[in-house]
């Protein structure tokens, strides 16, 4: 994957999907190309960095999911929802 365009739509708040988990970028470091992934589980802090590691999750089955899913556990911003 060599298309600029395409890393650029790894952006915070993007939704994403891999290995049977959906989950949303929460942060963006560009100046360290770390970028955060927090995980749709209950868990308080289910968080993978995939530092510039885009091609890696793509090539692993990884891939941007609709704006508009909806989490379980999570919210779009990545905190826990209260869950009653």
């Amino acid at each position: 994957m060599s298309d600029i365009n395409f890393y650029e739509q790894f952006s915070v708040g993007t939704k994403v999907f891999l290995d049977n988990e959906y989950g949303v970028i929460i942060d963006l470091q560009d100046h360290e190309l770390s970028t955060f992934i927090r995980w749709d589980t209950p868990k308080e802090n289910d968080i993978e960095d995939w530092c510039s590691m885009w091609g890696t999750f793509i090539d692993a089955g990884g891939k941007i999911v609709d704006k508009n899913h909806q989490f379980i556990y999570i919210n779009d911003n990545g905190s826990l929802k209260d869950i009653i």
